[in-house]
């Protein structure tokens, strides 16, 4: 009896045993918990400027392009976090100013402000850079040039002038801009139009121009409403006639509405940056030249200027340029 009991009881044990060791065998562990889906990567803007920005000009103070460039600066400097230092370098025809950022690193804290004088003087002075010899950055704005003559000019017209030049071939001196200048390109193209011809005296600058316009010593000049506005407001000096339409002074009459519509001049405004800067850079200039838009105290100096607001921007911008250059070209080469 004995005998049996302890065989059923070793028995029971060693089912409870195997029972035991069965649920342990199927029993899984648990899953690992899945891993947390990595946050998307955020953009970094690259870590620029790390220092002030050179903006390098090639006419001298006063100009309209440092007249722009300065006031441009103040206006993009609270995005930029850095000054922005216009550094004028005048002198052969603007090559010194353009060779220097031509030359410079790549890093965008040295560039370039351009206006249209970099698609002409190539074309008529030998030179080692053009404009493509850069990054294009932005196309800012159109800046209306006009013919002006001393407030007791008898000249009131354009046909006033241009008759009297006809007179007298040669005589009429007129302020012109450096060589190659889009105001000395649209002198040669309206003497060619109008049949007729003056003497185009070069200045480093504008406001050099003006000087002598006012002084009597010339019979008028060709440049940016920028550099005269003052004069013009001071009851000095006064426009006969512009190259483009005018937003504050509709009234002023245009070359293609007094008769020339081929004289088709438009002087363009922007920045450039050296060959090879990083197209992070460049898309990082394009943010900070656009803020100059939003700030009040230079949309009052654009509008006040008769500048005619456009953004352009990297190849698009380029595309601009190189449609000037054959235009430019042609009408040299006719």
């Amino acid at each position: 009896m004995f005998k049996r009991n302890t065989m059923l009881m070793l028995l029971t044990l060693g089912l409870i045993a195997l029972m035991i060791f069965s649920v342990g065998c199927g029993a899984k562990d648990p899953a690992p918990a899945p891993a947390p889906s990595p946050e998307p990567a955020k953009e970094e803007k690259p870590a620029w400027p790390q220092q002030d920005i050179e903006v390098v000009y090639h006419s001298k103070a006063g100009s309209g392009g440092d007249i722009f460039l300065r006031a441009m600066g103040k206006a993009v400097e609270p995005a930029l976090g850095k000054a922005f230092v216009v550094n004028n370098l005048p002198g052969a025809a603007g090559a010194t100013a353009w060779t220097r950022v031509a030359k410079a690193k790549p890093d965008g804290h040295t560039i370039l402000g351009i206006s249209s004088t970099l698609v002409t003087a190539p074309l008529i002075n030998k030179m080692p850079v053009n404009f493509m010899s850069f990054e294009p950055v932005a196309m800012m704005f159109i800046d209306p040039m006009v013919i002006f003559v001393p407030a007791d000019s008898p000249y009131k017209t354009l046909a006033d002038i241009v008759d009297a030049a006809k007179k007298n071939p040669g005589k009429q001196k007129w302020a012109g801009g450096t060589p190659g200048e889009l105001g000395v390109v649209a002198g040669r193209e309206l003497m060619k139009a109008a049949d007729f011809k003056v003497s185009l005296v070069p200045f480093e600058g504008g406001g050099d121009a003006a000087v002598s316009v006012l002084g009597g010593h010339l019979d008028a000049g060709i440049g940016e409403y920028a550099e005269i506005a003052s004069s013009v407001e001071a009851g000095q000096l006064r426009i006969i006639v512009a190259f483009n339409k005018m937003p504050l002074n509709q009234e002023i009459p245009t070359v293609a509405e007094e008769g020339y519509p081929e004289v088709d001049v438009r002087k363009l405004r922007g920045i450039v940056a050296t060959k090879g800067t990083p197209p992070e850079i460049i898309d990082r200039l394009v943010e900070v030249m656009k803020t100059a838009y939003d700030d009040p105290s230079f949309k009052q100096y654009y509008e006040s200027n008769n500048l005619i607001p456009e953004f352009v921007v990297k190849d698009d911008f380029l595309k601009v340029m190189e449609e000037q250059h054959e235009q430019i070209k042609a009408s040299l080469e006719n």
